[in-house]
């Protein structure tokens, strides 16, 4: 590697509650970490609403994904479990009975992360919170509690979620994603112009890292 070498950057769009965003999130990180170009990867994160339209007020997830899925709360759960397994086996915390709402705010205060150069952080400690099953994952005061954690002013954070800041730049990363072709999350750009839909393995992840590499270093 010589100094002059083009950085790259790895923009990922994601949803808080999407756990195949969750799960890939985790698998790049890794991919990320073994790359011998580490030092020189960028992580952008770009916000992805999937459902703009849900409630406010949290629902049992099982509850939520049966209405949205068309299918009984059993079949859900098994569902789910197949994924908690997956989770765990990455090392994640994944409890399948979490709430489930609409996640603008969260989004907006990611977006917030983004202005301070965590949004990663942000994006990643939310679905901690939110995957380990707390009931008050969408009350701003925790939001608000998880951003400062990760380097975000606490003041700062509290009025974003007092008003309606950050929505349009959500909205405009939705818009962004799809353009660029993708029809869900998790979505990844490397070197802007490598795209991967869904989550893939670790090891993938590293393979399109050292394509990417070479593209915009060849």
């Amino acid at each position: 590697m010589t100094a002059t070498a083009t950085r790259l950057t790895i923009d990922v769009w994601a949803d808080v509650v999407c756990p195949w965003c969750y799960i890939g999130e985790r698998r790049l990180q890794q991919a990320v970490e073994s790359s011998p170009h580490r030092d020189r990867i960028d992580l952008r994160v770009h916000t992805f609403q999937l459902h703009p339209d849900d409630n406010k007020t949290p629902i049992p997830a099982m509850q939520y994904l049966a209405k949205s899925h068309g299918m009984p709360e059993a079949q859900a759960r098994t569902m789910e479990g197949k994924l908690a397994a997956q989770a765990r086996s990455e090392g994640l915390v994944f409890e399948v009975e979490r709430p489930a709402a609409d996640t603008l705010d969260m989004l907006r205060v990611v977006q917030l992360g983004n202005q301070h150069g965590v949004g990663w952080q942000v994006l990643r400690a939310i679905q901690s919170y939110l995957f380990a099953g707390n009931d008050d994952a969408y009350e701003h005061e925790t939001l608000v509690r998880i951003a400062a954690e990760v380097g975000v002013p606490a003041d700062e954070a509290r009025e974003v979620l007092g008003g309606d800041r950050f929505a349009d730049e959500v909205r405009a990363d939705h818009q962004q994603a799809l353009q660029l072709g993708a029809r869900g999350v998790p979505f990844t750009v490397l070197g802007e112009r490598l795209g991967i839909p869904g989550a893939v393995s670790a090891a993938q992840y590293g393979q399109a890292i050292e394509q990417a590499w070479e593209q915009v270093n060849g």
